[in-house]
């Protein structure tokens, strides 16, 4: 079962807005979670010999590394103020997305919140193209922001269910994030084309859900829709309920789920409110639908 605590935090930062704006979220999080953030800038090795040092007519790398960590504890100094937690800053040299992962395991990290600046940008720097490869390759949850999210706060959570198991993995984490926030959950049933004569066995698990939520003090609502474009259905579901965050599974090896599977780079890419990726834990019994277990 995939469970949901916040007692560490890794954060990448470039310095960007959209860095910035995932600290504050990462640093919500920590705050009513009573956790600690690890800010983590990463340098390319190679880009520092061969861009860096003969731009600027430096002989020592450690001279650009002191700069950029003076930086990294400044801003955590900030963070420590406005939000009273504790924070610890690193840089690191190496692959970007392996120095990430290799930290969040390292400090054994629950939660990586990361920026992302969406398909509609052109931009491919840290928090860009990155944020996928690093979940795809870590086995913490990770939470992805856009520089544009306009609040930071979780009032309203998106919680996508499809007509199989997999899916419903997410179901207990999701409720235990919720349940620090007091969110209301949007429980969103997916069925494709062809998958109708599914319909009860969704709505009982919908039923299982809400019961769950209730069990947690948490207020749920549900709506099964039937679709071929699922990331759409999601984004337009998640606007009209003025959400906050969308819950989903990453598509980590190809993934057995068929709505929840592919789709996660859309939502993640498109989504103009955080999303939170869980890792799938496979199991021999996850390739079909069934009432009942997996949560």
């Amino acid at each position: 079962m995939i469970k949901f605590k916040a007692s560490k935090i890794v954060i990448p930062v470039d310095f960007s807005k959209t860095s910035i704006k995932a600290i504050k979220h990462a640093a919500f999080i920590a705050k009513v979670n009573k956790g600690e953030l690890i800010l983590l800038n990463v340098q390319k090795k190679n880009d520092l010999i061969d861009i860096i040092l003969p731009a600027f007519k430096l002989k020592d790398m450690s001279v650009v590394t002191d700069f950029l960590s003076e930086k990294l504890e400044t801003l955590a100094g900030e963070i420590r103020k406005e939000f009273g937690v504790k924070v610890t800053s690193l840089v690191s040299l190496g692959h970007i997305t392996s120095e990430i992962v290799a930290v969040a395991d390292e400090h054994k990290a629950d939660l990586i919140v990361m920026g992302t600046h969406g398909g509609d940008s052109k931009s491919s720097v840290l928090l860009g193209s990155n944020a996928y490869r690093v979940i795809a390759k870590t086995h913490c949850p990770v939470l992805t922001v856009r520089d544009n999210t306009p609040n930071i706060g979780y009032k309203n959570i998106i919680l996508p269910i499809d007509s199989t198991s997999h899916t419903r993995q997410k179901v207990v984490p999701t409720l235990m994030f919720a349940e620090k926030f007091a969110s209301k959950i949007h429980i969103l049933g997916i069925l494709a084309p062809g998958e109708e004569n599914e319909k009860h066995k969704l709505e009982v698990v919908l039923g299982q859900i809400e019961k769950m939520a209730t069990k947690h003090k948490l207020v749920a609502d549900s709506l099964i829709v039937t679709t071929e474009d699922s990331s759409a259905k999601i984004l337009k579901y998640a606007a009209k309920n003025k959400a906050d965050l969308i819950s989903i599974m990453s598509d980590q090896n190809g993934g057995v789920s068929k709505i929840l599977g592919q789709f996660a780079h859309h939502i993640i890419n498109d989504s103009k409110i955080p999303v939170l990726t869980f890792k799938p834990v496979h199991h021999n019994d996850t390739a079909s639908f069934s009432v009942g277990g997996m949560w």
